[in-house]
């Protein structure tokens, strides 16, 4: 059998990702990663360097998976919030991530950077309005979105007797998209 550089690479990448949702950069552990990937750890070190440059090209990775699932336009934001929203229920770990990157590794990549300087020039050229900034909405979209990772099981008990089925989540879906509306309609109308 020839060995496929390529293959191994996506294998590790698809291993630390799922590994550094669950447990972070600090509990993240190689040996995991290596044996769910089915590669050596000589392997990983060779193509990622150290664990920190393996984290932060997960990250660089999953930027891109969100850059093609997400729509190429801003032009209407509560559909936007919508795709965000629908694609963090696709894959929690992805939130997941987010979250310990935040913690973990505040400092932001020249990928990352470059992710967020496009959508806010794209945000900038759909929606030019001087009372709110680009980054300040992109924010609160962001921000809104978090509701997947920061309902309190005590909150969906209350509200349900039991964690929220998928049809409550839809629902909590049309109240992020009528949120992102409402904050479009008051940034449109005249003050």
């Amino acid at each position: 059998m020839v060995y496929d550089s390529g293959a191994t690479k996506a294998r590790i990448l698809e291993a630390a990702y799922r590994e550094f949702a669950a447990y972070g950069l600090a509990g993240a552990r190689i040996d995991r990663i290596a044996e769910n990937a089915k590669a050596n750890k000589r392997a990983i070190y060779e193509h990622f360097g150290k664990k920190e440059d393996l984290f932060d090209q997960v990250v660089t990775a999953r930027l891109e998976v969100s850059r093609e699932a997400l729509p190429g336009t801003w032009d209407d934001l509560p559909a936007f919030a919508g795709a965000i929203f629908d694609h963090y229920v696709s894959d929690p770990d992805r939130l997941r991530l987010t979250l310990w990157r935040q913690l973990e590794r505040p400092a932001p990549t020249e990928p990352e950077l470059d992710y967020y300087r496009q959508a806010l020039a794209a945000l900038a050229t759909a929606r030019p309005d001087e009372s709110l900034a680009p980054a300040d909405l992109y924010a609160v979209l962001w921000a809104i979105n978090q509701v997947l990772a920061l309902t309190p099981l005590g909150l969906q008990v209350a509200d349900s007797g039991g964690p929220w089925t998928a049809e409550r989540w839809q629902q909590m879906r049309a109240a992020v998209v009528a949120t992102v509306g409402r904050i479009v309609e008051n940034r449109a109308s005249p003050r």
